[in-house]
């Protein structure tokens, strides 16, 4: 009995040593995939010398506007070290990333941005803020010429080649803030949809109905769209339309519901652990392989990551270029944002003011 007992005993011992070991590997096999996946996303924008002084063109009457053209193409960084077992605090006391949505659909050789979300991250207070940019709003670029800040990224591609478009896109939003934009990054609606699917949908309180009767649709066509007030689920499709329709109100109106749709993204991600698991990564970012683009090293990354796990979404600062800080230009042109409006609300977003904005 003493012997049988011993080798039942040796038995069970080794079998949960298989399994550990099993496991181990196929964590160090997802993570292994999760990072090559990580590493094709991370690209360097063009080293070009760019100015990023404040605007002084925004009362201006600008006269004419710049075409855009080609889209981006990755360029794989230099790799840096992962540690999946820390969580390293920031390293640099404020940070700035950029969050750029294109409209590029399948066959497009043009990238314009259809959503700019400016995203602040201050390590020491743990203060969040967004700040939402209309995409129509007239700019002067840093190289000269004027137009939509949603061309801003395309001019830089055609200008200047790949990695163009993300420092230009960079340095016109910092030159119009006076803020130093670290970081962008950049994701393809439908890289949008499928992460949005590949959470399980997201859940949104849609504050008013809306009713759009011609949303255009991927295939040049357009189709009937409604959404009640009220809370729900979304699809990545639905949550797709509900950020981007327009005709329902404006693309001011566009900007908080982009926002709301973000806020719904992280809830969900928080839900599922995402911040704090390690199984199941490579599932995430091998759906959104292809469609994504940062100059975020993977270091910074996990800093990010780090810090998020403490941040409640009810706790994160929005605020928006809307439709009473802005005045109209002549066509070609469309309008501006009126200098002293603009100036309150970036002491707001970069914590200089006190703000009320809440997570409203």
């Amino acid at each position: 009995m003493p012997l049988l007992f011993k080798r039942l005993m040796l038995g069970a011992l080794l079998m949960f040593s298989l399994i550990v070991a099993a496991t181990m590997l196929r964590l160090a096999l997802e993570w292994r995939q999760a990072l090559a996946d990580i590493d094709s996303m991370i690209v360097t924008p063009a080293a070009i010398d760019l100015p990023t002084e404040p605007s002084t063109h925004a009362m201006s009457q600008p006269t004419g506007s710049v075409a855009s053209d080609q889209a981006p193409t990755a360029q794989p960084a230099v790799a840096v070290p992962f540690e999946v077992e820390a969580t390293p605090t920031l390293s640099q006391a404020s940070l700035n990333i950029l969050l750029l949505g294109t409209d590029a659909r399948p066959g497009d050789d043009t990238a314009r941005t259809d959503a700019m979300v400016l995203v602040r991250i201050e390590r020491d207070s743990g203060r969040v803020s967004m700040l939402s940019i209309p995409r129509d709003l007239w700019v002067t670029y840093p190289t000269g010429g004027e137009g939509r800040v949603n061309a801003a990224y395309s001019v830089g591609e055609l200008r200047f080649g790949p990695g163009g478009g993300a420092a230009l896109a960079k340095s016109t939003v910092s030159r119009l803030l006076d803020v130093k934009v670290d970081n962008f990054v950049l994701i393809n609606f439908q890289g949008f949809q499928t992460l949005i699917d590949q959470l399980g949908g997201i859940t949104v309180d849609v504050p008013e109905a809306i009713y759009d009767p011609a949303y255009p649709t991927a295939d040049y066509k357009t189709i009937e769209v409604r959404f009640h007030a009220g809370i729900q689920t979304l699809s990545g499709e639905q949550a797709l339309i509900y950020a981007r329709t327009r005709h329902a109100d404006s693309d001011f109106g566009r900007n908080q519901r982009q926002q709301l749709v973000l806020m719904a993204i992280f809830n969900r991600v928080r839900e599922r652990g995402l911040l704090q698991q390690l199984t199941s990564f490579d599932d995430y970012t091998g759906a959104m392989r292809g469609y994504v683009q940062t100059d975020l090293a993977r270091s910074r990354m996990i800093e990010v990551a780090g810090f998020a796990r403490s941040i409640q979404a009810d706790d994160v600062l929005r605020y928006a270029i809307d439709s009473d800080t802005i005045v109209a230009l002549r066509a070609p042109a469309t309008f501006a944002v009126e200098p002293t409006a603009l100036k309150r609300i970036v002491r707001q977003f970069s914590g200089a003011a006190v703000s009320t904005a809440g997570g409203k």
